[in-house]
């Protein structure tokens, strides 16, 4: 087997590392902004910086979004290289679920993240440019896609850790697994 029959394809795996940073971006930027106070919370006379980084954060998810559609899309499309017949079938099974997984968390956590935003009092931008409203403002709804866009970033950060740490210890073994989706050959 030839070293390019055990890699991605150069589009996916910049596609994969794109994602991968964005992904890390929103999350860090997820976890950080909910702390933030809101205007009401804030003294008199003190603005409130909170809409900005949500506006951040909505219109980076939107983005990252298609990306993971073309990156399913891809996916689908293209045959992914094999697992090297080192890795046991176990790994190789776990490894199949975890992929699944991730992909189901990263499409659920966009649908989830405009659903809330949807059923939230204000608007929803994508880079400053106003989208079409879908539904109404209503506080039920929101707080139940709040809640469920939550819970799937705590579900979203356990598979990563999991992947990454796979990763790191397929490194430190010399499993050529890494190679599959390394930036460098």
């Amino acid at each position: 087997m030839t070293t390019s029959d055990v890699r991605y394809n150069q589009g996916q795996i910049i596609l994969h590392w794109l994602i991968a940073a964005m992904i890390f971006f929103m999350i860090g930027l997820g976890l950080w902004m909910v702390g933030l106070p809101k205007e009401s919370e804030l003294a008199p006379g003190q603005e409130s910086v909170r809409a900005f980084w949500f506006l951040l954060h909505k219109s980076m998810g939107i983005t990252v979004a298609a990306f993971i559609l073309l990156r399913v899309v891809w996916r689908l499309t293209h045959k992914t290289p094999p697992l090297p017949t080192s890795i046991a079938n176990w790994q190789q099974k776990l490894s199949s679920g975890i992929h699944y997984l991730l992909y189901g968390v990263m499409v659920a956590m966009p649908i989830t993240g405009y659903l809330q935003s949807m059923y939230s009092k204000y608007d929803t931008k994508l880079w400053g440019m106003k989208l079409p409203r879908l539904a109404e403002a209503n506080a039920s709804a929101r707080e139940t896609f709040t809640d469920i866009h939550q819970v799937l970033a705590y579900i979203f950060i356990t598979l990563l850790v999991i992947h990454i740490g796979a990763t790191i210890k397929h490194r430190l073994n010399g499993t050529e697994v890494t190679r599959r989706m390394s930036l460098w050959k």
